[in-house]
């Protein structure tokens, strides 16, 4: 069989384009070796691929199932390179993790120090993402454990909960119900806006935190935050404008001036490990049990 991967690109460039000239400049490659590949791999199914008889390209009805198997064919083949590329020898012993910013906060220090520990032979590379950014960036082969909260569904990734968190109320220091030692009703807190990130940064957790605050009797409005809540608007907090609802794990790593609240009834967020379900190494696997023994320690008691 003649045909090659290289010709499915080509294919493909302009299937998508539906323009020899743009598919060649996308490839960086001259127009008449775009035309030859598209010739030679016509040559080889023994079909025609485009329709050239107007003036506009267009797909066949051969081209668009070619263009269809061709797409499903170079994932698997990207998807093969990287199984194989876990086995490097420079990677057998290397782990990338990625995380979520109240993750960053105290989980993943935990589970570093203890790999360091207990497998001196693992070398771990951190990665801190954005809210809503951990699948995505586990997607794009960056990284081979994400660590975060309603992580989404990624083909060839297994996703597991590891925890459910404690949801606290945070404050300004000075707030009237600083000081609270038993737990805080979302009620008391009906004239304060919610201080949170955009939807369109994690629709999941967005909604999910609103839907805390109605399970608790309130619908406050939303002042929008940069996509860490710890961002340029967290004095809002801290000058009582407005209140917050983050993970227990964020305790200590706001500023001076806010503090967290425990909570009159029960509310968690979900915390989340994902990796590649073909890393059989039998390292990281022993690096995933480290982080479901410190995601436990996050649970209320």
């Amino acid at each position: 069989m003649g045909l090659t991967l290289r010709q499915l690109e080509v294919f493909l460039a302009v299937a998508e384009t539906l323009h020899f000239g743009r598919a060649a400049e996308r490839l960086h490659i001259s127009q008449p070796t775009v035309s030859q590949e598209v010739a030679r791999l016509e040559r080889t199914v023994g079909a025609q691929l485009f329709d050239r008889s107007r003036r506009s390209v267009a797909l066949t009805g051969a081209g668009e199932v070619m263009a269809a198997e061709s797409t499903r064919l170079l994932e698997q083949t990207e998807s093969l390179l990287a199984r194989v590329r876990l086995h490097e020898e420079s990677r057998l012993g290397t782990v990338r993790i990625v995380a979520s910013p109240s993750v960053v906060n105290r989980l993943l220090p935990a589970v570093v120090s203890r790999a360091e520990q207990e497998l001196p032979a693992l070398t771990t590379t951190e990665l801190a993402v954005d809210t809503g950014q951990v699948s995505t960036t586990l997607a794009a082969e960056l990284a081979d454990l994400g660590l975060g909260r309603f992580l989404e569904e990624v083909p060839g990734y297994r996703l597991e909960r590891i925890a459910d968190e404690p949801v606290l109320v945070a404050l300004g220091r000075d707030h009237p119900l600083a000081g609270r030692t038993t737990g805080l009703r979302l009620t008391e807190l009906r004239d304060l806006p919610l201080l949170l990130w955009p939807r369109e940064q994690h629709p999941r957790y967005y909604d999910h935190v609103l839907g805390l605050c109605a399970a608790h009797g309130i619908d406050p409005p939303v002042l929008v935050s940069p996509p860490r809540i710890v961002g340029s608007r967290l004095y809002l907090l801290a000058r009582n404008r407005a209140f917050s609802l983050v993970p227990g794990s964020m305790t200590g790593h706001l500023t001076e001036d806010v503090v967290t609240v425990r909570l009159d009834g029960r509310a968690t967020l979900p915390l989340e490990m994902q990796w590649r379900t073909d890393d059989h190494r039998p390292t990281p696997a022993v690096l995933r049990d480290l982080v479901r023994q410190e995601a436990a320690a996050l649970e209320e008691p």
